[in-house]
């Protein structure tokens, strides 16, 4: 269905104020616009509703209207109100003139009809000189004219008078936070929001009760009534109840509260049922409050019934008066009554403690929520002692909370998570108790069992049964519970440094799980701890963890493994160990802080995973460090660097895409800072590392207005990126309504080492920000014909002075340096002009695979060209046709196929095809043509080009580097190698044919741009061999055309080598730093790909440290018998490669 009215100011519906208009929903994307005229400081409604129609819009609900001014730009969200059968929006024109009203369904579709009037006059102010008024009964009619109406109506009440309020109409029954009815006193001001509550009056006087429209227009009625209420929520007119018995009520409002009370026995336990009339419960509530009026909520638990009814348990703290709350959101009776009180069956504080003899167990009741039962144990130190509580049959499935105190009343363990059984060994003699309780009790007593005993234990942590350790020895041991400490004796001698270690699951010492909450001390003679590994966390770092320890006398101590009491299951086996430690290379503070000079590589370790290396750095104020820290080790997530200096030094992460971390800091201060290499405990690392803070020097321009950075059209602007997270202000001046392009030149178009592509997900750039920091345009890169920098355009709307945001991928790699151009379009009236082209015109001895390169006078783009053979067949490349791209003044051509020998070709640029970035045409249409070297019939001394057939020639490329070319696909050809050597090319759509025989040539190249290196004894197989030494995987064949044509060129294997050895892959694939022991292991393991005999590794091993490089060293294993003959077999025949640089 055709759309009956646009979305846009070229609509043609129109509506007039006053009047209306149909129209027609067509689909659910549908936005239908309407032109009016409104007048400045006039409110509007904008109503709609189905025409009458059969196939009218239906169920307004999700209807939204929307005003735009006249460009056809919103002027402000409009709430719109809306029913199934209606819709209206409320709108106050701000100035004269032409707006278009939008109307759209986002569900439903069909015919409307939209009003547009202005608001009829107000009936009621929303003052107190309102002439409104509600008396008791009466109901009063009123309209909301428009969305925003208040209405406000005067009404008495007495004090303590409940006042409820109801109506009929658009405001209905229904409440909501902004419609709710709100009071205010005699004077205007406000005394609260009622919702669904009533009124209840503090004082008597006059209020006024405030209706709110809320989005709502149309007529409503309002009716006020008196409440009776039969009791009062405070002990005013409160009700009485007695123990063992009954009293009714009825909740007579929404919200309404009654209170009962009653007198209660210290200790003794009740139990209160409230039965509402109604067994849906209906919001009904139970309460106690104490003698002091407060509400004791956290010792009451109720439950509630199918019928409804709702009971609690209760025990009475003190003797006195209890208030019984009855609350309800529903007007209902009800009836409350009370149980007689029911004694404690054991005491709840250590005075009232009932003893406990070890073994022998005891049955009690958890008779309320603030119930305890407490039981007094002796206990001794050093013993391990296990107690069971159990719910009886009747109440599995609830859990009791069971503590176990001291005598001063400090918990020393418990049964966290609520589990049965749970453990704890004392560090001293004494009387402990044990507090049984459940949060679960509320219309019954939960019954269960308590036990206490000696538990079965391997070692005690007292001197009486301790295990034996040696240092450089090891003890196994069991932690049979939670709370289970174990002791073993160890000498020391004085002065001597050791560490200790308990070892479980995920290190090979046992079951002890490493999340368990292990700790390790180490105590001397007298029980008195020295040391201990750090607090248990998530992470359990327990296990695996060393405990460093200097002696300072001789003699004997104890190391002591032990967890804690309940919480995360900890039993298990484990191994202690003791071993002489290993000194600390740094200090780990600043008084010991060790000097790190700006530049200068240090090495550290870790070694232990709890160490800490501090490092002090004497900076510049004004200066930018980057402090670099690189782990030697993998899985080095628990290393992390810091660094400190003045309050509110601000240091900066930057991600390097590696296991690297980077602090970076501006140094606000000349003096000493400080860096902290730490390792973290929780991931258990070890291991060494390379720290260095390296200076990057003072920031070229600031990030805020008073950058002394400024470009104009005339003069572009140099600058460097210097640090990661480095930002740079430009200032540049635009005048209202002319249009600028900016280009951020970088390393694509040679105006900088700013990397302009994307790294990791992030791109260099820049932003257009106002005067005011405000963003206005981001930078974006255009199409390849269009060149690869960043570039905004913009057209100011206001004359005055801009800044640009300039940014590097905000990545460590990201720095370098840049170009900022700016044209200004109206006053450049002047096209392009040719400046150079790497191939002259009518050129000759052309490569086989050029790259075409034209410099301009200015920035450029592209909008096509065209690269003909001989022929006048535009040629076409294996992808396609010729890819152009632009890089700021450079326009790069790419054939992407092997030319023709002794072809010539012309690049066709068409006038108008080059434009500078105003969009001034190159004055003169651009063509030139070159000619590729010539071939030759047979092979000569030098480098020679050859044509083939595949059907039959017998082609000898004598001296040099000879290639012959096919002018079609390689899918059309077979290469096989015969035993002599020679290669035969034939083509298999060419039945009954031998083939060329090829002799001398060492290089193949066909029509769809792939080429094939037969040389496998020389350069081809030399450069193919080197590239899988270097990075343990076969080359691509881009990269191995780049080496092989370097080595035709005359370099050598060993310079290729040392260029390999240098790049990042082989870094990756060999690792940083290595040694020459392990050099030479990854050698053997990533060219011959088994372990270096020992000979082998010997002889180059001596050969490394009599000084041969390890270039000569990666070339004599690539160019190995072992290797050459492992290699031959994946080259085969030919090598397939991508001729480089033509």
């Amino acid at each position: 269905m055709a759309d009956d009215f646009s979305d846009s100011i070229t609509t043609t519906g129109t509506l007039s104020v006053g009047g209306s208009t149909n129209g027609n929903i067509d689909s659910y994307s549908d936005n239908d616009w309407f032109k009016i005229s409104l007048k400045a400081g006039t409110t509007y409604l904008f109503s709609l509703a189905g025409d009458g129609g059969s196939g009218a819009l239906s169920n307004l609900n999700n209807v939204g209207i929307s005003v735009y001014n006249a460009q056809g730009a919103s002027v402000q969200y409009l709430q719109t109100y809306t029913t199934t059968s209606g819709a209206v929006a409320q709108f106050a024109a701000q100035v004269s003139g032409t707006y278009f009203v939008g109307v759209r369904s986002y569900s439903n579709t069909g015919g409307y009809t939209l009003t547009a009037a202005t608001p009829a006059a107000d009936d009621y102010s929303a003052t107190t000189q309102t002439t409104g008024r509600l008396d008791n009964g009466v109901a009063v009619s009123g309209v909301f004219e428009r969305t925003d109406d208040v209405d406000w109506f005067k009404f008495h009440a007495d004090a303590g008078q409940v006042v409820g309020f109801s109506g009929t109409g658009v405001l209905g029954a229904a409440v909501d936070y902004y419609s709710s009815p709100t009071v205010y006193n005699a004077n205007g001001g406000y005394v609260g929001l009622l919702g669904q509550a009533p009124f209840i009056a503090t004082t008597s006087g006059d209020y006024y009760l405030a209706l709110s429209a809320n989005g709502r227009v149309g007529a409503y009625t309002r009716t006020m009534q008196l409440i009776s209420d039969d009791y009062s929520s405070d002990s005013s007119r409160s009700g009485q109840l007695s123990a063992g018995g009954q009293v009714s009520g009825s909740t007579d409002y929404y919200g309404d509260v009654d209170r009962f009370q009653i007198s209660l026995e210290a200790g003794s336990i009740y139990s209160f049922t409230l039965k509402p009339q109604d067994a849906s419960n209906a919001g009904a509530s139970l309460d106690v409050y104490l003698p002091s009026g407060t509400s004791d909520y956290y010792n009451v638990n109720s439950s509630t019934a199918s019928d409804g009814s709702i009971t609690l348990l209760y025990q009475a703290s003190t003797a006195g008066v209890y208030g019984i709350v009855v609350a309800g959101n529903k007007v209902q009776a009800y009836t409350l009554s009370a149980s007689a009180g029911e004694p404690d069956d054991y005491g709840n504080t250590q005075a009232t403690a009932t003893e406990l003899q070890l073994g022998v167990p005891v049955s009690a009741r958890s008779q309320s929520t603030s119930d305890i039962d407490m039981f007094k144990v002796d206990l001794k130190a050093g013993v391990t002692y296990s107690f069971n509580v159990k719910p009886d049959a009747a109440n599995l499935g609830y859990t009791i909370r069971s503590i176990l105190q001291d005598s001063s009343g400090q918990t020393v363990a418990t049964n966290v998570y609520s589990i049965e059984r749970y453990s704890y060994t004392p560090t001293k003699d004494g009387s402990f108790y044990l507090a049984q309780s459940s949060y679960y009790v509320s219309n019954g007593t939960l019954g269960f069992t308590l036990t206490a005993s000696q538990a079965v234990d391997d070692f005690t942590a007292n001197t009486s049964k301790p295990g034996r350790l040696s240092v450089g020895g090891s003890t196994k041991g069991v932690i049979e519970s939670a709370g289970d400490r174990d002791w073993f004796a160890v000498s020391l001698d004085a002065g001597g440094y050791y560490w200790f270690r308990v070892d479980g699951s995920a290190e090979g010492g046992g079951t002890m799980s490493s999340y368990s909450p292990v700790t390790l001390k180490l105590l001397d003679g007298s029980g008195n701890v020295l040391v201990s590994t750090p607090s248990y966390n998530y992470y359990g770092n327990g296990t695996g963890t060393f405990v460093p320890f200097t002696a300072t006398t001789k003699g004997t101590y104890y190391v002591e493994v032990g967890t804690t009491s309940g919480g995360t299951p900890s039993s298990g086996s484990y191994t202690v160990r003791a071993q002489l430690g290993k000194p600390d290379d740094y200090g780990n503070d600043k008084e010991h802080a060790a000097a790190l000079a700006p530049d200068t590589i240090v090495k550290g370790e870790m070694e232990l995973n709890t160490d800490k290396d501090v490092f002090k750095l004497d900076v510049v104020a004004g200066v930018t460090y980057a402090v670099e820290m690189m782990p030697l080790s993998p899985n080095a997530d628990g290393l992390s660097i810091d660094v400190s200096g003045p309050a509110g030094l601000n240091v900066r992460y930057v991600s390097s895409g590696d296991s690297k971390v980077i602090r970076l800091f501006e140094a606000t201060d000349s003096g000493s800072y400080y860096a902290t290499v730490a390792a973290s405990s929780n991931y258990k690392w070890t291991g060494g590392y390379t720290l260095v803070a390296k200076s990057m020097g003072k920031d070229d321009f600031s990030a805020d207005s008073k950058t002394s950075a400024v470009v104009t059209p005339d003069a572009p602007l140099r600058g460097v990126i210097g640090v990661a997270d480095d930002h740079d202000w430009i200032k540049v001046h635009l005048d209202a309504g002319r249009t600028y392009v900016f280009d951020l030149q970088g390393n694509k178009s040679g105006g900088g080492t700013l990397d302009t592509g994307t790294q990791y997900g992030y791109t260099a750039g820049m932003t257009l920000l106002s005067s005011d920091r405000g963003t206005l345009a981001y930078s974006a890169i255009p199409a390849a014909a269009n060149g690869v920098d960043p570039r905004i355009t913009y057209v100011a709307t206001a004359s005055g002075d801009y800044y640009l945001d300039v940014r590097g991928t905000g990545q460590a790699s990201g720095t370098g340096s840049y170009t900022v151009e700016m044209v200004q379009t109206n006053l450049d009236t002047t096209g392009p002009k040719l400046l150079s082209s790497n191939i002259a015109a009518g050129a000759t001895e052309v490569g086989i695979k050029p790259t075409i390169t034209l410099t301009f006078d200015e920035t450029i783009m592209l909008s096509g060209v065209a690269l003909t053979d001989g022929y006048g067949a535009v040629v076409q490349g294996a992808n396609g046709p010729v890819l152009a791209s632009v890089a700021g003044h450079t326009l790069t051509v790419d054939p992407r196929t092997n030319l023709m020998p002794g072809m010539t070709y012309t690049l066709n640029l068409l006038k108008g095809s080059v434009t500078d970035l105003a969009g001034n045409a190159a004055s003169d249409a651009q063509s030139f043509s070159f000619t590729v070297a010539k071939p030759v019939s047979s092979g000569t001394a030098g480098n020679d080009y050859l044509i083939g057939s595949g059907i039959g020639l017998t082609l000898d490329g004598g001296a040099g580097v000879d290639t012959v070319y096919y002018a079609v696909n390689r899918s059309n050809f077979n290469i096989v190698r015969g035993s002599d050597g020679g290669v035969t090319v034939r083509d298999v759509r060419a039945s009954g044919t031998s083939g060329d025989k090829l002799s001398g040539i060492e290089r193949l190249v066909f029509g769809d741009g792939t080429a094939y290196a037969l040389d496998t004894e020389g350069v081809g197989g030399q450069a193919y061999r080197l590239y899988q030494s270097a990075f343990n995987r076969a080359p691509d064949a881009d990269g191995l055309g780049f080496w092989i044509a370097n080595l035709d060129k005359g370099l050598s294997l060993r310079d290729a080598a040392s260029a390999f050895i240098a790049s990042a892959e082989f870094t990756r694939t060999y690792g940083s730093g290595v040694n020459d022991t392990d050099f030479v292991k990854l050698l053997y393991q990533n060219v011959l790909h088994r372990a270096p005999d020992a000979a082998g590794n010997s002889f180059w091993l001596d050969n490394l440290q009599k000084g041969q490089s390890r270039a000569e060293v990666l070339v004599a294993f690539s160019e190995s018998t072992e290797n050459h003959d492992a290699v031959a077999k994946l080259i085969g025949s030919a090598i397939a490669y991508t001729p480089f640089g033509g």
